[in-house]
């Protein structure tokens, strides 16, 4: 039966019996207690109104569980980070001393700065000339990877308010979690390429510091040349005498 027909009736009988309106009792039939009745429809009504109340809460913990326990994918939110361009846009480390000496080519963005930077490449096949071509193979690598990392940044910039935009539509409490870490995991990502960035200044700076370097050796070996030159005339113009 329907709980609220239940209800009514229930009610119903309490006030008819309440009201003194109940069947006389016929000759040879048992005779009904009223009061006890009314209590048992009053029961079975509370009764009925309690398993409402169970059920309610039950559905409830169902949907709280459900909460708790949907998995949420992490790698479909904002899918476009999901990119080891993005994630690590740095040069392994065994490459490192190629580029920044200047003995591996630049290539992709770096040759666009090298095209930028290049005037003149010397081709006599002299140690200094070759250093001198090393030297702007160095600063067009360093540019190249710095760009790169660069646009790593800002292509992660792009796409954080796509995480915004699910933590806005999270409708679980696993969601928001699963959101969260996804958030600290871009932090990381972001804390690393900050590290990458500061010891790529190291290198840059201490390539400058041996191209200084460099310049002192050579003109140390041009004046130790000439002076070897000057030595050798002088003896030659004495052996002459």
């Amino acid at each position: 039966m329907n709980p609220d027909k239940f209800t009514c009736v229930a009610v119903s009988a309490v006030v008819m019996l309440s009201l003194g309106v109940a069947p006389k009792a016929a000759a040879q039939m048992a005779v009904i207690d009223s009061a006890n009745l009314g209590q048992n429809i009053q029961t079975a009504a509370q009764s009925v109104i309690a398993v409402e109340q169970l059920k309610a809460q039950l559905s409830q913990l169902e949907q709280t569980y459900q909460m708790f326990t949907n998995p949420t994918n992490v790698l479909s939110m904002a899918a476009g980070m999901e990119n080891q361009s993005i994630e690590n846009p740095m040069p392994m480390a065994n490459a490192m001393a190629g580029l920044v000496g200047g003995t591996t080519a630049p290539s992709g963005v770096a040759a666009s700065y090298y095209n930028q930077n290049h005037v003149y490449a010397p081709t006599d096949g002299s140690a200094a000339s070759a250093q001198l071509n090393a030297n702007g193979n160095a600063i067009a690598n360093i540019e190249g990877v710095a760009s790169t990392n660069l646009a790593a940044i800002q292509q992660r910039m792009q796409d954080l308010p796509n995480l915004e935009s699910d933590l806005n539509a999270a409708t679980s409490i696993t969601q928001v979690d699963a959101i969260n870490g996804r958030i600290a995991a871009e932090s990381q990502f972001v804390q690393a390429q900050q590290a990458q960035a500061q010891n790529l200044q190291v290198l840059a700076s201490e390539q400058a510091s041996s191209l200084q370097q460099q310049q002192k050796e050579q003109f140390v070996e041009d004046l130790t040349n000439a002076s070897s030159d000057y030595g050798q005339a002088a003896a030659a113009d004495n052996t002459g005498q």
